[in-house]
Order: structure tokens, then sequence, then C-alpha cells
């Protein structure tokens, strides 16, 4: 995975995961004291928030779980702020960084971070006991704990993913569900939606990405390393076959197409 363009500076808030027993899917609260690289590896030295009397942590910033197969980036910015659909409404000011916006009732099923001893731990709602408490299942085993509590509903978030291509997005569960959305601008703002987009809608959106583009942007215009280049490589295969599936012709069952798709190769007469 790449270590290049990462956002984050020293003296910033951020989260930090932890893949070790006893903690692992656990988020905890960090400042970043400083950033080093280490035989190619890159860390970042933390500061714990919540447990002040802890040692500095110097940990890395990319991570496999013991037993697992796919690096994972370990940190990302603090939480955006949390408002209940009902309290948004009610906001007056439009809003620039992201916000998130939740149901103002948890139902089975939902992705949630549960704060407990001053840490939130990634988990899904698997009953819920009345109004106030539900039962909550934290992730499996290599990723987290595998454990199952009872809860108080005034303690939950909403589990969100963050990248740095997507920024925050908010996981859809088994059956498509989403149970809150992220906000950027109330003017924009369609509500809350249920449905996580279909395959159709992405595509869309994806055109519209690309079609946006001013240029491509290379790993190793940041970076001269052999990683960088080989990262590039990868991510300009992967847009070929999509502009291969862009051209390719819907004629529908049974139809003949009367062209096909075939790559470019250079003349070798030098013309």
């Amino acid at each position: 995975m790449t270590q290049i363009n990462l956002p984050f500076q020293i003296g910033q808030i951020v989260e930090v995961k932890s893949f070790i027993r006893g903690y692992r899917g656990a988020w905890f609260r960090c400042k970043i004291l400083d950033i080093s690289n280490e035989k190619g590896e890159l860390r970042y030295k933390f500061k714990y928030l919540d447990f002040p009397d802890e040692p500095l942590d110097n940990a890395l910033v990319f991570e496999t779980p013991k037993g697992g197969t796919e690096s994972q980036l370990m940190l990302r910015p603090k939480y955006p702020p949390l408002y209940l659909e009902s309290e948004y409404l009610n906001l007056q000011s439009d809003n620039v960084e992201p916000l998130v916006v939740v149901h103002d009732s948890w139902k089975v099923g939902d992705l949630v971070d549960w704060l407990r001893d001053d840490i939130y731990w990634s988990g899904e709602i698997v009953e819920m006991r009345g109004r106030r408490a539900c039962q909550i299942e934290l992730l499996p085993k290599p990723e987290g704990e595998g454990d199952s509590y009872q809860g108080l509903c005034k303690n939950l978030r909403p589990r969100l993913d963050w990248s740095v291509e997507d920024g925050w997005k908010v996981p859809c569960t088994a059956d498509g569900k989403k149970c809150a959305k992220i906000v950027t601008s109330k003017k924009e703002d369609g509500g809350i939606g249920d449905e996580c987009e279909t395959a159709k809608e992405q595509t869309k959106k994806t055109t519209k990405q690309v079609e946006g583009n001013e240029g491509l942007r290379l790993n190793i215009m940041e970076s001269d390393g052999i990683e960088a280049a080989v990262l590039d490589i990868e991510e300009l295969i992967v847009r070929i076959d999509w502009f291969k599936g862009i051209l390719k012709p819907d004629v529908g069952e049974g139809a003949k197409c009367s062209w096909k798709y075939e790559d470019y190769r250079p003349s070798s007469s030098g013309i």
C-alpha cells in the first residue's frame, strides 16, 4: 500500500486504530508528536489524549492484523461533528467541514462505534433492548475482538470509513442500508437515504469525475521510488479496463455488434 500523500501533520488530533490483542478494532483519540521513516516504514509518534499516563506510541501507519491478509491505514482525522437528524434540521449556519447526520433512532443491523472506557469499539447492533439500550457485536477476529456486549444507545455513533481519496464514507450494511449520511453543505443536502448507491449511480458519478479531471495525477510526481511507478502502472491498467467497458456498446441480447475494440499498437515502419 502506498505511503505517500497522507494529509497528517505534527500537532494534529487524529484517531488511531489498534490491532493489539484485547483492543483490536478500537479507535483512540491521539495527537501526532512526530513523523519518521524508519527503514522504509512510515511511523507516527502518538500521545494518547484520554490516557495521559500511557507511554508514547511510535506506531506504523500501515499494519496488517495478525492472521489477516490486507494492510490497513491505522489513523484518520478526528471524527466529524455528529448530529441527530432532528438537531440537524434546526441547524442555522451552512457548514463547510463534513458533518455526520444520523437517524433519531437506532435499529438492528446499524454499523456503529460504541464508546466504552474512553475508547470507541467498532461493531454492529444485533438486538435492541428498549429505546435506550442494545446488544452490540464487535468486529470479528482478526480485525476486532468478536465479543458481544450490552451498551447504551447514547454511547453510539455511526461507524465511518475514511480514505485519502474519498474522505469520510458511511459503510453499507449486508442488506445495502446505512444509518447516517455525510453532509458538507445544507444547500446540497438531499436528506438521509437508507439505500446505498446502485452500480448504475456509481458509474455515473465515476464518469463525471473522469470528465472533470484536468489531468492525470501520478504517484511518481510525489516520489521517485519503484513502488510509486508500479502503483501508477496498476492504476493505468484499471483505467484502461474501465474505458473498455464504457466503449463496449450495449446492443442487447441476441444482437450482433458491427465493431469491436482493439488495442492500438504503433506501426513498426517508423511513420
